[in-house]
């Protein structure tokens, strides 16, 4: 008991120091930049060494990967419910999804911002939160070909312009000089979305008839 209880331990005091390098490096990237900061800026800030910072992270990019993988968590439950409405969508439910998808981005606007900015200089990076935006836009396809039965083609393309216009929207509204309003946002783009959505929907009924 006493062996396992000094595990749990180390692992909890191992837990709270990767926390504490993270919430450092978020400062320092916030502050100065991705690519301006160091590991020593980082474990300054972290009041930690330079060989702490590497026995929990190999490198800066690691450290904003599991930062990454924090966002995916954050967003899955999301996305699905997207998925699941999109079967079945009316513009209202599409306007109380973006408005609470556009609460999410402002809680996790500084990680999203460094995300997008150290995937600009680390193509491992880049790679990792591509495949993100393809699951996800897979998955809305995949909700898009149920409900009228769109055919495979036009779901994914569909797809892809509801998910990049939700990127733009996003990548308008973190520039620190926007004064892009949300709220107007999300009723304009579910009138958007809602047009799309049905005039796709006539489409396949009429094709099929």
């Amino acid at each position: 008991m006493a062996t396992e209880a000094r595990g749990n331990m180390r692992d909890q005091q191992k837990e709270l120091t990767r926390q504490r390098l993270k919430e450092a490096a978020l400062q320092c990237f916030v502050e100065l930049g991705y690519q301006s900061t160091s590991v020593s800026d980082i474990t300054s800030a972290a009041g930690a060494t330079r060989a702490t910072f590497y026995r929990h992270y190999k490198s800066k990019a690691e450290l904003v990967e599991a930062c990454l993988d924090e966002l995916d968590e954050t967003y899955r439950e999301s996305f699905a419910e997207l998925s699941g409405l999109l079967a079945d969508p009316d513009q209202e439910s599409l306007r109380t999804w973006l408005s609470d998808a556009f609460a999410m981005w402002r809680k996790t606007r500084d990680v999203s911002v460094i995300v997008g900015e150290a995937a600009s200089a680390e193509r491992d990076i880049e790679l990792r939160r591509q495949r993100s935006f393809e699951f996800e836009t897979n998955r809305i396809a995949d909700a898009l070909t149920r409900g009228p039965g769109r055919p495979p083609e036009q779901a994914m393309l569909l797809a892809e312009l509801l998910f990049t216009q939700l990127r733009g929207t996003f990548e308008v509204w973190a520039r620190r000089d926007s004064d892009l309003d949300l709220d107007q946002a999300a009723g304009v783009m579910a009138a958007m979305w809602w047009a799309a959505l049905s005039a796709t929907t006539d489409l396949v009924r009429h094709t099929a008839s």
